[in-house]
């Protein structure tokens, strides 16, 4: 299964929902520092930053992983999409 990380800025999170719903494993973030630390000890495939984050452009450079960085007018489904041409093998790893 492919493992994402969300980070935002408000909890729960329908975003999460949707994504874990299309078969992905979501760890939601509050903070960088969570992040890091779900990227060092789990394999992340992707971090998605939310549009309430200040600054993703200097959290874009501070994490060097794969990121998505949403607009406010990004939804779920738009980040679905963007997966499906990310991992064209759906949500499992490719061996």
């Amino acid at each position: 299964m492919r493992s994402l990380v969300y980070l935002t800025t408000r909890l729960p999170s329908q975003v999460s929902d949707d994504l874990q719903a299309a078969g992905y494993d979501v760890f939601e973030a509050l903070e960088i520092s969570e992040v890091w630390f779900l990227c060092e000890h789990q394999k992340i495939d992707l971090v998605v930053i939310a549009p309430d984050v200040e600054d993703q452009d200097q959290v874009e450079i501070q994490l060097r992983q794969p990121i998505i960085k949403m607009k406010p007018e990004t939804s779920a489904k738009d980040i679905l999409w963007e997966l499906s041409n990310l991992f064209p093998n759906g949500t499992q790893h490719v061996q």
